[in-house]
């Protein structure tokens, strides 16, 4: 990993996500009643997972990209990570993949039960919709524009995103799946909520329609390579990286590639991504070496 890319992951960078987090934790908990505190614990549990916070980086970096401060978007990237943190602890539920473990410990069910884990979910995706509300704090913005960023979220984490994507995912004949179809759906579960970390910035800034589609172009290229780096990962060994052995066949670049042709796409990908942005000079340069990290990543 190279400085750039130690930049845009650097520390206090994800300190400064970690710490947002923390505090909007700790707001819940004083105007919350007492009896509500099982919730907020089972939201900090799966909130406080290992992982380099990437979709609220990438939220961060893209903002840098326009101009923007990025700690007056923080309350999107947190509401960003709101969403994908809701979406493993369902994830990991009996009746989806049925996982016991995320990241070297119990998932969320394992821990507090099914009940509390689902609560749990529900709150951080309800929440999250709060989050994008505080944009407004640093009056920067107009309500149009946090309208703007509500209509994206609900766009890509909901039926025409996310979550139509984790139906396909549970629901398909792994044995009949083309390379189509897995696209398909990694397009939409995985794919949808790295594209909107990217776009987010672009209803918080003036910036015409040639720029947004290069964001776009970017944030679709790099939620592919994610996934099959994600597949990748998995494949050079019989348990996942973060999640222990498989319990549920899934669709997966695995089944329809070699080890080499998923590089060699990965390898397109993020060279598509990367030449997207490149026209915009040195404050992408964050976003140029996110995509190098998805390229080389280990972990």
């Amino acid at each position: 990993m190279g400085n750039s890319v130690t930049t845009a992951f650097s520390e206090s960078r994800i300190k400064l996500v970690n710490d947002y987090l923390e505090s909007n934790l700790l707001r819940f908990e004083k105007s919350c009643s007492q009896r509500f505190e099982p919730l907020i614990e089972a939201m900090r549990y799966s909130l406080e997972g290992a992982g380099k916070r990437l979709r609220p980086i990438l939220c961060l970096s893209a903002a840098e990209a326009l101009g923007l401060d990025p700690r007056t978007v923080l309350p999107a990237a947190c509401a960003m990570e709101y969403i994908h943190t809701y979406s493993l602890v369902h994830d990991d539920l009996p009746a989806l993949d049925d996982d016991d473990t995320r990241r070297g410990k119990p998932s969320s069910h394992k821990r507090f039960g099914e009940a509390v884990a689902i609560l749990a979910g529900d709150a951080l995706l309800t929440e999250a919709f709060g989050q994008v509300l505080l944009l407004r704090e640093s009056g920067r913005f107009q309500p149009a524009q946090i309208l703007g960023v509500m209509d994206l979220l609900s766009h890509h984490a909901g039926v025409r995103g996310m979550v139509g994507g984790q139906l396909l995912d549970v629901t398909i004949d792994t044995s009949e799946a083309s390379l189509p179809e897995i696209e398909f759906i990694h397009i939409h579960k995985t794919g949808a909520l790295i594209l909107a970390s990217v776009l987010i910035p672009t209803k918080l800034a003036p910036i015409d329609e040639e720029k947004i589609q290069c964001f776009r172009r970017y944030g679709e290229a790099i939620g592919l390579a994610f996934q099959i780096s994600d597949d990748l990962l998995d494949s050079e060994t019989n348990f996942r990286y973060s999640r222990g052995p498989r319990k549920k066949p899934k669709p997966c670049y695995t089944q329809i590639m070699s080890p080499s042709e998923m590089k060699q796409k990965l390898n397109l990908l993020t060279d598509h991504a990367i030449k997207s942005i490149s026209s915009m000079g040195d404050k992408t340069q964050n976003l140029v070496d996110i995509a190098e990290f998805i390229r080389s990543r280990k972990a």
